[in-house]
């Protein structure tokens, strides 16, 4: 009778010799996985890691978060409850001071074999997810689906591995960015005391984010002690919906309403988005109230942001706006020398004069015709010279021009003034339509080979004298520097103000 007790004691024992032994060899493989297990051992006590977490849950790392995968709902509501505090701090000793945890249900989890659910493996899609502290680069995420066919040591690393944010250093300073530049500098120095909020516009590849981040770089060495988060305006959209999806709204305000630094890129996303801008402006107004320092980016001016909330504008407006020019001759070289400092021995001295000159308009399009060019030298393992940058930046840009339309004109119109296409090409008369058709009529003149009768025709088949007297209109505005009376959010700036906001955009466009 004693024997087959015997017997089975002997067969439990091997048993957890097989356990330890997989245990150990998965810290030997996977040590950012031991590490991060570790961390979360030493909050929350290893009593409490023993009944909550080994073999019942599964930790990984995203870039500035611990993911907590666990069987069910119910845990995952107790786990944001009970260990809020523990996580947070588990992923301020593994990550840094701006990082934070996120909770999330994989059914796979529920199916417990007694294996160690710390070994990443090929989960179902998570059904709910309760988040705390979103990463400092929310918009990378693990690919969940393709886990498995990757080695796990690899796919942890790269997971670890922490964005790299630009600096001031990297940044290419001109008449153009001056103003924007010492205003970054200075917030950076005294976030919250002066310049609050910093809302940076212009267009695409002129900056605007490079500065941002630029700012985030420097606070976060001059005073590591403060938390500073970085993220776009959609990253803030996709964090709030999950919030209410979840119920962690709670939660949600109480990680974005207690930082010190709050930088966000894009804001023109929100536009048309209610339920995110209301608790946008009470996210920034908690956080401005406190002494904390904001900064934005968008494509246009606030007053051209049509989309959003009057309360929102008005606090955009209500700090200092610095408008990012396209670089400038001697501002594109600088541009041109630093990127291109990387492969100098691949491009001659004249080559990198041409690409400052007619390489584009903004950095993208530039470091674009820099990898032009290093392609080539790599392809033929020769020194481009200037007529070969000639010869290969003159075809692609003839293989991309786009030219601005009548069409393009009225649509980037009706954006910047909130109207539709009907009201443009309508009779009314009305002054809230009858002025942006005016700026619509002046722009399509100045950018297209249209002739009057075929832009009057355009915009509802008026005759050509009246597109005379609307461009003749619009020209006196911007003269005179007449201030907007339109009945939206344009109220404040001036005609000419608009009107190089237009232009600007639809160049870019073309170019």
């Amino acid at each position: 009778m004693k024997q087959p007790a015997h017997h089975g004691k002997k067969h439990l024992g091997r048993k957890s010799v097989r356990h330890q032994k997989s245990s150990v060899s998965l810290a030997a493989e996977c040590p950012a996985l031991a590490a991060i297990a570790e961390a979360v051992r030493q909050e929350v006590g290893s009593q409490n890691y023993q009944h909550w977490f080994q073999n019942r849950t599964r930790l990984e790392s995203n870039s500035d978060q611990i993911l907590v995968y666990v069987a069910n709902p119910f845990i995952c509501s107790w786990m944001m409850k009970r260990f809020r505090t523990q996580l947070t701090a588990a992923a301020v000793r593994l990550l840094g001071p701006s990082a934070g945890f996120t909770v999330h249900v994989d059914a796979t989890l529920s199916d417990d074999s007694g294996s160690n659910k710390i070994q990443p493996e090929s989960p179902a899609k998570p059904v709910v997810t309760a988040a705390v502290k979103p990463p400092t680069n929310p918009g990378r995420t693990p690919n969940r689906r393709g886990t498995a066919k990757q080695d796990p040591v690899s796919v942890t690393a790269r997971q670890l591995a922490r964005r790299r944010f630009r600096t001031f250093q990297s940044f290419a300073s001109g008449p153009c960015n001056e103003l924007a530049l010492m205003a970054a500098r200075q917030i950076s120095e005294r976030p919250g005391e002066r310049f609050n909020p910093l809302f940076l516009h212009g267009n695409t590849g002129v900056g605007k984010s490079h500065l941002l981040e630029s700012v985030y770089s420097e606070i976060r060495k001059l005073q590591p002690e403060l938390n500073v988060l970085f993220l776009t305006s959609e990253s803030f959209t996709n964090y709030f919906t999950q919030a209410l999806a979840s119920r962690a709204v709670p939660s949600f305000r109480q990680r974005f309403r207690n930082v010190d630094v709050l930088l966000v890129d894009n804001i023109e996303f929100l536009g048309n988005k209610n339920a995110t801008q209301e608790e946008f402006l009470h996210t920034i107004d908690q956080l401005m109230d406190h002494g904390g320092q904001l900064a934005l980016s968008c494509d246009r001016h606030p007053r051209l942001l049509t989309k959003h909330r009057e309360e929102l504008t008005a606090r955009f407006v209500g700090g200092l706006v610095c408008r990012i020019e396209a670089p400038a001759d001697s501002t594109r070289r600088k541009l041109v020398e630093s990127l291109a400092l990387p492969y100098r021995g691949q491009l001659s001295t004249g080559a990198l004069n041409y690409v400052a000159c007619h390489g584009g308009r903004n950095a993208r399009e530039i470091q674009g015709s820099i990898n032009c060019l290093i392609s080539y030298a790599n392809l033929r393992r020769t020194r481009v010279t200037t007529s070969q940058a000639r010869s290969l930046l003159s075809g692609l840009r003839e293989e991309c021009q786009h030219l601005v339309r009548i069409s393009d004109v009225e649509r980037v119109v009706c954006d910047a003034f909130g109207i539709s296409v009907q009201d443009m090409r309508s009779k009314t008369r009305r002054k809230s339509v009858s002025g942006p058709r005016s700026v619509a009529m002046y722009v399509a003149r100045r950018l297209t080979k249209a002739a009057w009768r075929e832009i009057g025709q355009y915009f509802g088949g008026r005759d050509h004298s009246t597109v005379v007297a609307a461009s003749k209109r619009v020209d006196e505005w911007i003269t005179d520097s007449v201030p907007v009376s339109q009945p939206n959010s344009c109220r404040g700036t001036t005609w000419d103000e608009v009107v190089q906001e237009i232009e600007d955009r639809l160049r870019s466009m073309a170019s």
